[in-house]
């Protein structure tokens, strides 16, 4: 078979080469063709390429997918991926080359309920992203180049598709906005809310919140919430404080392990890390009980939940599903996740590819590309 496919001629068959033992029979995507990809890993892997290989395998395996696996075209790559709550609404950055990191980046939303787009760009390396609960508003943490010592935050109105400079600030750390469009931030040690419409936010504004560990630096990382409640968790290296800040600065817990919290689909409802190194267990913040109910979470990477019993967790690079004390294994590398509609998975693949899971088989022709680039990853330590 050649290495060109006509984008007309979607099917391919090619079961009179077999490459590492694998029938090629499936649906294709426009572009290489999952055999190419292949011939490129055995290649590879004959010069002794093992990364090389894995990543050709990655690909092959992607392009092997029916295409509705995929949120958008699978030759985009992105680095980010956000979803509003409800799942209807997503938005994605571009990703660049460590060459090109400060090159102007493409931010890309999808209304996948109404089928429309918005495009933007931003004019340097985005470090960190967030998406307003709704979906209607996106802040973006960018720094102008390599020996930049401060951040930019901008603010994206998508309706509008309006970009617009908010405030200068650190390089670390997350920034978050509301459904009302207000930007919260960190400056001095202070709760920062700027509204949407006005200049700046006024200093007699903020509100100082405490490092765990006041001779050593801290981080704010902000996080939004629907009916415009906002909670920062704030520190460094496995020690933090968290706050619920909207209103008030409200001290909620000292124990937090882990800069990331997450948000039940279901209910909004919050949940933050806490515990030691390799032994955290997931604290769900449920206002209506007593008791915060924990989950064990071990070395999770990156998480989605549906509830506090049915969720997504990445944990040493395997993807996992969840649901009460059944749990199943995913044939995917993931790396970024989000809750899309229901209880489907959305997330960024280790190529960069916008993917979905949505409970369905993957096809069986897929399935043994899968298991070859396993045994490849497996064969690198």
């Amino acid at each position: 078979m050649g290495a060109e496919i006509s984008c007309a001629r979607m099917r391919v068959v090619s079961c009179r080469k077999a490459i590492f033992g694998i029938c090629v029979v499936f649906f294709a995507h426009c572009g290489q063709s999952p055999e190419k990809f292949i011939e490129k890993a055995q290649a590879s892997l004959m010069r002794e390429e093992h990364e090389a290989a894995l990543l050709y395998m990655k690909n092959a395996y992607e392009v092997s997918l029916p295409k509705d696996f995929f949120i958008t075209k699978r030759d985009q790559s992105f680095g980010f991926l956000r979803a509003a709550f409800g799942g209807q609404k997503i938005l994605l950055t571009e990703k660049k080359t460590a060459r090109r990191a400060f090159d102007e980046h493409k931010v890309l939303w999808l209304d996948r309920e109404r089928d429309r787009q918005k495009k933007n760009s931003l004019p340097g390396k985005v470090r960190e992203v967030s998406l307003a609960p709704g979906g209607l508003f996106a802040v973006f943490l960018q720094q102008p180049g390599a020996a930049a010592k401060e951040c930019t935050i901008w603010l994206w109105q998508v309706e509008k598709n309006l970009m617009e400079k908010v405030t200068n600030t650190l390089c670390h750390g997350r920034p978050a906005v509301t459904d009302d469009g207000s930007v919260w931030y960190l400056a001095d040690e202070m709760v920062r809310r700027r509204p949407l419409g006005t200049t700046q936010a006024a200093p007699d504004k903020g509100k100082r919140v405490a490092r765990p560990l006041p001779k050593f630096v801290a981080y704010p990382y902000f996080y939004a919430a629907p009916g415009n409640e906002v909670w920062l968790v704030y520190g460094a290296a496995g020690n933090y404080r968290l706050y619920r800040v909207d209103g008030k600065v409200q001290l909620v817990s000292k124990e937090v392990a882990s800069h990331r919290m997450y948000f039940l689909a279901e209910s909004g409802v919050p949940g933050v890390f806490v515990g030691g190194a390799g032994n955290q267990q997931f604290m769900v913040l449920d206002p209506k009980h007593r008791t915060r109910k924990r989950l064990n979470a071990k070395n999770w990477s990156d998480a989605a939940f549906i509830n506090d019993k049915v969720f997504y967790y990445l944990e040493e690079g395997i993807l996992s599903y969840r649901n009460g004390k059944n749990e199943t294994e995913l044939p995917f590398w993931a790396e970024q996740l989000a809750i899309g509609v229901k209880d489907e998975l959305l997330f960024l693949s280790s190529t960069g590819s916008a993917m979905r899971y949505f409970h369905r088989q993957v096809p069986a022709e897929s399935l043994r590309i899968y298991e070859k680039t396993v045994e490849i990853d497996d064969s690198k330590s």
